[in-house]
């Protein structure tokens, strides 16, 4: 290796500040990122020809329109060496000429921008044997098979390649693959040192909760990877600021996966975009599946996080890698990605389907590109309260009831975009009408005062179970946070999912939800026909008025003596003996904050919808959010379950995206680990419609097709009525 050590005894590292960067400290994103909306994405290596792989290949792509083209520039171990020819390591030895550059100039030919794939720090094996100090190692003192961008010299080697590709090479990007914090690493002198000389303290081995030291050396690698990120950013655009760089992050698909950590949601804030796996779906995906929402999430959060860049989201539609699937798959997968805010970037799979779901992208992007969600409610997902109040079990304390609330905002029709708790921290809310924050209990002073603020003004709040009851760090708070708010004051926790029915005549503890006859929502149709529901020995001239509770929930009394007509009914068995002590609580307590309102369910009420898809929670917090928030949603959707919208604006115009999602909400599911499908056939969906508030929008129409939509006047606004529904269309207005 001696032209890398050659390299490296010239480079001079320029000193970073350990602080958290913002994102004004980022480079600005280049303009043609935001447009891009056909993206093919290839696992093909640059380092020599395969098959049709480069020429016609590319050739096949600029023929389907493609925009971005993504390839490997850089594959670590798994194929040795590097795609081009660089002044800091030596290329593949099986390598013809200089890949890179010839695919970047088919690329540039055809006027598509092309991205160099690189596989983060993982290298060849030469590398590890002349640097073995590079290496991460575990709390055990070993070697890993990852490199520390810690290490100075391999930080500089790393930025001195990426502006090589940018630069020599002509790349319109980098995309940093698998640059993630990991469980078990990284150990190394360089960590080691930096990090006490950060708290004075020796990083700890072993994973405690309890522990706040632990939560900084967690932190600590999150920081180190944003560090790296912001460094190799500047670096790229200092050597051309049209360039882009990009990272994968894991968030919304790896919780507790044993040997990754993943990415904090900061580093969106360092680089130009994001480029998220929808999971190795063709390998029966290991990751959690959230039924029935489990893509449709991961693409909603990931464009949640690209507020102010663009999100890309890939999948990869085969068998194991090698068979592809067929066009039908392929497109439900394109059209979920682009209908809750990410911009797919399909790993291409037969180029014919690579064809005919591009085609599909073009016919539709000049609504979509540049757009975002419509901001009407703000549904949070707390990182805070993932790590640390969900510690080793964030789906099942936490995720799981985040699912739930997203699934309830897609049955409903309801336009929901991503609010994260960097974003309350900060205090950088859009102006949401709403906002839903099911049991986001881990919660710092600045984030309550961005909700304060936001009631205050007139905001809704919709919350849920334990939400503010926690700091910052998860530590118990001797009352709620947002006690002022919520007006409630915690007496117990009771945690009712494993209660079973016990038909011994033994005491059992159980819980209920009563509904008076005088309440509102109890003439709800919806929640009426739930009522009625009767058991097989029930009189039939009987209504029951109580909804049974297998969730947890929070036992508390109200403040200022509110009145609570819904309550919560317990019967517990008394910690002596084996009696039942019934208790009557709060199941929903409604008051008003400065110019807002606010409802707060003491339950895990999303959980239950995650769990168990009861329709009559989910009305529960449909009317929740539509009664407390500002103002009404803009749009009123008359369609089955089945069909997700999500309701876009792209400048003056309102786009609404209507996905006929066989996936999520009307089909038996795959099975993580188990069992794998694929989807061939399409049912249309007859008789959606829409009902526009803006009278404005005097401009309706279908895409793909600019088909003229004729809006009918009511007193509701401008009632549209659709075609039938295949798999995605947009229905566009316009002033």
């Amino acid at each position: 290796m001696p032209r890398i050590q050659i390299a490296l005894a010239l480079l001079i590292l320029s000193p970073l500040s350990l602080i958290s960067h913002a994102i004004a400290d980022a480079p600005p994103p280049p303009e043609w990122l935001r447009d891009i909306t056909r993206v093919v994405y290839t696992d093909l290596p640059n380092r020599n020809p395969l098959g049709d792989w480069p020429d016609r290949v590319i050739a096949d792509a600029a023929a389907a329109k493609a925009q971005l083209f993504f390839s490997r520039v850089h594959s670590g171990e798994g194929w040795q060496g590097l795609g081009w020819k660089s002044d800091y390591g030596d290329p593949d030895p099986l390598m013809k000429g200089d890949g890179t550059r010839h695919v970047v100039e088919l690329c540039h030919r055809y006027g598509i921008r092309y991205m160099g794939y690189y596989w983060a720090q993982r290298e060849p094996v030469a590398v590890g044997q002349a640097h073995p100090d590079w290496k991460c190692v575990n709390s055990h003192g070993k070697s890993t098979g990852y490199y520390c961008v810690n290490n100075p010299d391999y930080r500089a080697l790393v930025r001195h390649r990426v502006v090589e590709l940018v630069q020599k090479e002509g790349c319109d990007g980098v995309f940093f693959d698998m640059f993630h914090a990991r469980a078990e690493e990284c150990y190394c002198a360089a960590c080691k040192t930096k990090f006490r000389a950060q708290t004075g303290k020796e990083p700890p081995l072993k994973e405690d909760f309890d522990s706040p030291l632990w939560q900084q050396w967690v932190q600590f690698k999150y920081r180190t990877l944003e560090e790296a990120m912001l460094d190799f950013n500047r670096a790229i655009k200092a050597a051309n600021p049209q360039a882009a760089l990009m990272v994968n992050t894991w968030n919304a698909w790896v919780y507790r996966n044993p040997g990754n950590i993943r990415n904090s949601i900061r580093v969106a804030e360092n680089v130009d975009g994001l480029l998220e796996e929808i999971g190795w779906y063709d390998t029966v995906d290991p990751s959690f599946f959230a039924f029935p929402t489990h893509q449709n999430y991961m693409c909603w959060h990931l464009g949640g996080l690209c507020k102010n860049k663009r999100a890309f989201m890939w999948s990869s539609p085969s068998y194991l890698r090698t068979q592809p699937l067929g066009e039908t798959e392929a497109t439900i997968r394109v059209m979920t990605m682009m209908t809750n805010g990410s911009v797919p970037a399909q790993s291409a799979p037969g180029r014919d389907v690579m064809a005919h779901y591009l085609a599909e992208t073009a016919a539709r992007d000049e609504y979509f590109r540049n757009d975002r969600l419509y901001p009407w409610c703000g549904l949070v997902a707390s990182e805070k309260t993932e790590l640390w109040y969900g510690r080793d079990d964030p789906q099942g304390r936490y995720i799981q009831g985040v699912y739930g609330a997203y699934q309830t905002m897609l049955q409903r029709h309801l336009p929901v975009s991503l609010v994260t708790d960097r974003e309350m921290e900060r205090g950088t809310l859009e102006k949401y009408k709403v906002l839903f924050l099911p049991n986001c209990a881990a919660m710092s002073d600045a984030e309550m005062d961005t909700v304060r603020c936001f009631v205050r003004d007139g905001g809704g709040l919709v919350a849920t179970y334990e939400t503010s009851r926690y700091d910052e760090h998860a530590k118990l708070r001797s009352t709620l946070g947002l006690a002022d708010l919520l007006r409630a004051k915690p007496l117990d926790v009771l945690d009712a999912r494993k209660i079973k029915m016990d038909f011994s005549g033994k005491p059992q503890t159980a819980a209920a939800m009563y509904m008076p006859p005088s309440h509102r929502w109890t003439s709800d149709p919806q929640i009426a026909e739930a009522l009625a529901r009767h058991y097989a020995t029930q009189p039939l001239s009987q209504v029951a008025h109580n909804f049974p509770l297998d969730c947890r929930m929070l036992l508390v009394d109200p403040v200022d003596g509110l009145k609570c007509p819904v309550r919560l009914n317990v019967s517990s068995l008394a910690k002596q003996g084996a009696t039942l002590q019934h208790t009557s609580h709060p199941a929903i307590i409604e008051t008003s904050y400065g110019k807002g309102k606010v409802i707060y369910i003491p339950m895990d009420l999303s959980w239950i919808v995650f769990r168990y898809g009861y329709a009559h929670f989910a009305r529960m917090l449909e009317l929740a959010l539509r009664e407390t928030a500002s103002a009404p949603p803009p749009v009123e959707v008359g369609a089955p379950s089945i069909v997700q919208t999500m309701v876009h604006i792209q400048g003056d115009r309102l786009v609404v995206h209507l996905l006929n999602d066989i996936s999520s909400l009307g089909r038996s599911q795959n099975v993580a680990g188990q069992s794998l499908y694929e989807r061939r056939e399409v049912i249309p969906i007859h008789d959606i419609t829409l009902i526009f508030r803006d009278t404005d929008l005097h401009h309706l129409f279908l895409m793909p097709g600019h088909k003229p939509l004729v809006p009918v006047v009511t007193p509701q606004g401008l009632t549209v009525t659709l075609p039938p529904l295949e798999i995605h269309a947009m229905v566009v207005g316009e002033r």
